[in-house]
């Protein structure tokens, strides 16, 4: 028997943001994502909406689990949704948090590119996302997504953020605390849904918090984190 609950943080994009996912090319591909992610055999299935709107998200996956096919494009619709349906489970979990924030990172972007563009430049000049192209299968646009260097470098430019201001005038950690404030409440609504050490958490979120999330629950030894290109492969 595993000796700690097993959870699973799986980076994703945001599919609003693409065209194309319609298609029937796209459809066959998602479902082969979700299939992958079965053999994870999750018991509870976590998302990226605001836990305040948990009622609202399972009565839509009530109805799509009665015979609706009214999927949005969205990757909780998408992936989360069928998985849940594939694997019987009764609900899904919205865990995320907003709140206020100080200062919008865009603010502090245009600040640090009129005071500091030579640091801002450094902190961004290994930035690379990587595209879903025409020729990359969904299941291989994840495999990047997950790709520990990738969360690696996104980890390190959001540590970076906090050098930009000046001595008590912290401009980076006006959003930055907020950031950090996020996943910290995303972690610990993780962690609320362990009531077993059999249990199997998967996490869809966007890729940018993989990192933090995954650092956390690693760090508090609470549970067995797996890394998501070895279920992708």
């Amino acid at each position: 028997m595993q000796k700690k609950a097993k959870v699973l943080v799986l980076g994703t994009f945001h599919m609003f943001e693409h065209e194309g996912l319609n298609s029937e090319k796209r459809q066959t591909e998602i479902k082969e994502l979700v299939a992958k992610l079965a053999i994870f055999k999750p018991t509870k299935i976590a998302v990226e909406m605001v836990s305040e709107e948990n009622v609202e998200l399972n009565e839509k996956f009530i109805h799509y689990k009665s015979g609706s096919n009214n999927l949005e494009m969205n990757e909780i619709d998408q992936v989360g949704f069928r998985l849940g349906l594939k694997l019987g489970h009764e609900q899904i979990y919205a865990i995320d948090w907003m709140g206020e924030y100080d200062m919008h990172y865009g603010e502090v972007e245009s600040w640090g590119r009129e005071n500091q563009p030579e640091l801002l430049n450094e902190i961004y000049k290994e930035l690379h996302v990587p595209e879903l192209t025409e020729s990359k299968s969904i299941v291989d646009y994840y495999k990047e997504l997950n790709d520990p260097v990738l969360i690696n470098m996104f980890h390190k430019i959001y540590v970076n953020i906090a050098r930009i201001g000046d001595f008590n005038n912290y401009v980076g950690m006006n959003w930055l605390s907020w950031w950090y404030k996020r996943n910290l409440i995303l972690f610990s609504n993780l962690t609320r849904l362990i009531e077993s050490q059999k249990e199997r958490i998967l996490f869809i979120v966007g890729s940018s918090h993989s990192s933090i999330v995954t650092k956390f629950l690693e760090e508090s030894e609470v549970c067995e984190v797996v890394q998501p290109l070895s279920v992708l492969s």
